[in-house]
């Protein structure tokens, strides 16, 4: 990995060129020094890293796009894996081969922390998830630009006719086959251990599109930011179902939601 990769060469370098010059190492009990400068270079290279990636992102327009820009899908994914093995996640996937190769698809999930669609994301990077979104996640900065370049949805959940604009957009980027479309249902993270109620909308982005419907749940996301940065955290993904048209042609979109609902319900207490 491209950023990993900057964090070894900076430590090792000053490691290497701080005991030889500088700071040098004279007797065995200096054995700490190339520790301790090699430390020093690790954290100067996360400096460095968000500069790149900075920069980076301001090679991303403002405006969605209407394909996923390569530019946006490199330096995304490779500040995906530097923050997902430097926050010590473990992740373990299941039923993975359910996903669909070739054809779109909208995948809804469970909610339970920052980290779900960047799990996902990781783990399914050859098929390009773009998720909806709350239009505040736009003024995150270098995420905010990148997520256009994703083709990711903004939603304004208090302003109807731009949800049913973003729901629009959803279903025509499905149709052109551009990205599959990641949804949490739940509309918000959920601090209790139960799923919440449903919105039926993603649900009518699949019926509308006549897709697959890809059911996962994810759990141990909430423990992330606990555990950091003493202890690992062991998060588990599981799809659950791929259902296709043809298994859910006829339902309305809160019969299906409520469907959807239990299955993750029943998961996720089997676990």
């Amino acid at each position: 990995m491209f950023l990993e990769l900057i964090c070894f060469l900076c430590g090792a370098g000053l490691a290497i060129s701080g005991s030889l010059t500088f700071w040098p190492v004279r007797n065995w009990w200096d054995f700490y020094i190339p520790l301790v400068l090699y430390m020093a270079g690790w954290i100067a290279s996360i400096a460095l890293i968000f500069i790149m990636e900075l920069l980076a992102s301001l090679g991303v327009k403002k405006t969605p796009y209407n394909k996923v820009s390569g530019w946006a899908r490199f330096w995304f994914n490779d500040g995906l894996r530097f923050i997902i093995n430097h926050a010590h996640i473990w992740t373990k996937v299941t039923g993975a081969e359910k996903v669909p190769q070739k054809q779109k698809f909208v995948l809804v999930c469970n909610h339970r922390s920052k980290f779900d669609n960047f799990i996902i994301t990781n783990e399914f990077m050859n098929r390009d998830i773009a998720f909806i979104t709350k239009k505040e996640n736009n003024k995150i900065p270098i995420a905010g630009r990148m997520y256009n370049g994703l083709c990711y949805i903004s939603v304004d959940r208090d302003d109807k006719i731009q949800s049913f604009e973003a729901f629009k957009r959803a279903s025509t980027l499905l149709a052109n086959n551009t990205v599959a479309i990641g949804v949490f249902p739940e509309g918000k993270r959920q601090c209790e251990k139960t799923i919440g109620e449903f919105h039926e909308g993603p649900f009518n982005i699949a019926i509308h599109s006549k897709v697959p419907l890809v059911v996962a749940t994810v759990k141990n996301t909430d423990l992330v930011h606990k555990r950091w940065p003493l202890k690992a955290t062991s998060v588990k993904l599981d799809i659950i179902a791929c259902l296709n048209y043809e298994d859910y042609s006829g339902e309305t979109a809160k019969a299906l939601a409520d469907r959807v609902h239990q299955m993750m319900e029943e998961h996720l207490q089997a676990m």
